[in-house]
């Protein structure tokens, strides 16, 4: 008998309340990367009524600045040389004028906090979801190989307090041969005890040709873990199997090797179409979307790489509390689950093109932003250092963003593009509907102040008029 190891399943990360409302929106789509356009559109929904707020409020104060220009001009001119004063005189004069950034800066503390909030769940999301991919893939592999493994009844032990049912049997229930074996056979599937020690176990196998594994376990339900083992002289009995097993054999490999390493293949061609076919990750020309958008990944990772992706505790209800992702999936176990995805360890995840929209993208929503912010940005201090610092964050902010392209997920590059564009579109229509309304509001005052009645003038009619026409008659 020799020995096989099965991988574990049933593992996963424990999501919050948003974590799972990442996952419903992605499951109930289908597709992973427009579920993640969904999710970046549902919180934007959730964040724009403030971002709208605050880009008004902006937009209204720096037409304020604006009408106070001249007024500014003069008071930099006048106080070139004293900060201090100079931010006194403009205060007092944007108080004059109604003119106030408070408004506008608690929306956007509050849409900042949001998305904080909401970018750390989607992160965990992200380990999350490559953590499932291999799950499912593992239970791909272990129903490839337990196709040849015999499926019989976990019998154990009477329990104290526990009352008899179908799978409690007693030694009694074996037959012992002239050997001293003790066994019982039903429906074909032979139940043996074996001795390991002072540990009595159970050993279940078929007598049907073609299941090659049987397996053991404890006779106390409390910890009845199936351990299988591949009956090597079952198969060779099969000569076609046999024959590839003898394959590796004159390769180098010994006997036991030989039969592993064919099972392993079996179950790593079914946990490879699991990744190819079942709920797979990419999107449009990324591979895997839970990876960066870079040509330098790869959809599959070599193990360390895999394994330092995960910063989250995983659970399991095989176990209590939380293990870490290398005391779950073992580098041998890693490699068998991915032995035939070769390819996907090579080629290039991505092509750069999402980062490099998400900087445009960026770019232009800072460029739009401060070109709204103009006056504020000139006049807010004495030499227009404000004006200087709202250029550098123009490029400050694209470098930043690019650096959570390449170091962070493809997905959240994804939500990044829908983010600015969104942001561009609400700055646009923003900058548009508050000039409008300013300058109407302008001509009002315009209108209203020149054609205000004079003393000597009732109705709109000159009160000399009458007396001009009694002298002329």
């Amino acid at each position: 008998m020799i020995s096989f190891p099965l991988l574990q399943q049933g593992f996963y990360i424990d999501l919050n309340w948003l974590g799972q409302l990442v996952r419903i929106i992605i499951d109930g789509v289908g597709i992973v990367g427009v579920g993640v356009i969904v999710f970046a559109l549902i919180l934007k929904a959730i964040t724009t009524p403030f971002d709208i707020y605050q880009r008004v409020k902006m937009r209204k104060q720096n037409l304020i600045m604006e009408q106070m220009k001249d007024d500014l001009e003069k008071l930099q001119k006048q106080y070139a040389g004293d900060k201090q004063m100079y931010n006194m005189k403009m205060l007092e004069l944007q108080k004059k004028n109604g003119y106030s950034m408070l408004g506008a800066c608690l929306p956007m503390i509050l849409s900042f906090v949001i998305l904080i909030v909401a970018i750390t769940a989607f992160q965990t999301y992200a380990q999350y979801a490559n953590l499932s991919m291999y799950e499912r893939m593992a239970e791909g592999y272990n129903s490839a190989v337990l196709e040849y493994a015999v499926d019989g009844k976990d019998y154990h032990f009477l329990q104290e307090g526990e009352e008899e049912n179908d799978l409690v049997i007693t030694l009694e229930k074996f037959q012992t041969d002239e050997n001293g074996n003790r066994s019982f056979t039903e429906d074909g599937i032979v139940y043996s005890l074996v001795e390991e020690g002072e540990i009595l176990r159970m050993q279940v196998e078929s007598s049907a040709a073609d299941i090659y594994f049987c397996y053991r376990y404890n006779l106390s339900p409390a910890d009845a873990a199936r351990t299988y083992f591949i009956n090597e002289d079952k198969l060779k009995n099969n000569a076609e199997i046999w024959g590839k097993i003898e394959e590796r054999m004159t390769a180098g490999a010994a006997e036991d090797t030989a039969c592993i390493e064919y099972f392993q293949s079996l179950g790593a061609a079914a946990s490879a179409n699991v990744f190819r076919t079942e709920k797979n990750p990419g999107f449009l020309w990324v591979k895997n979307v839970w990876y960066p958008d870079v040509s330098y990944n790869h959809p599959v990772q070599e193990y360390s790489s895999f394994k330092s992706t995960f910063n989250s505790g995983i659970r399991s209800e095989n176990w209590e509390g939380e293990k870490s992702i290398g005391e779950v999936i073992s580098e041998s176990n890693y490699n068998a689950l991915t032995a035939d995805l070769s390819a996907e360890k090579e080629q290039a995840n991505g092509y750069f093109a999402m980062i490099i929209i998400s900087i445009g993208l960026m770019l232009l929503s800072q460029f739009i932003t401060m070109r709204s912010s103009k006056a504020a940005n000139q006049y807010n201090t004495v030499d227009g250092q404000g004006a200087r610092t709202q250029k550098i964050m123009m490029v400050m902010m694209p470098i930043m963003f690019a650096v959570f392209g390449f170091l962070w997920s493809a997905a959240f590059t994804i939500y990044n593009i829908i983010s600015s564009a969104i942001t561009i579109l609400v700055t646009l229509l923003t900058n548009i509907v508050i000039g409008r309304i300013f300058n109407k509001k302008e001509e009002e005052a315009l209108k209203a102040r020149y054609s205000r009645s004079v003393p000597w003038k009732k109705d709109g009619k000159d009160a000399n008029d009458g007396k001009d026409r009694k002298k002329r008659k």
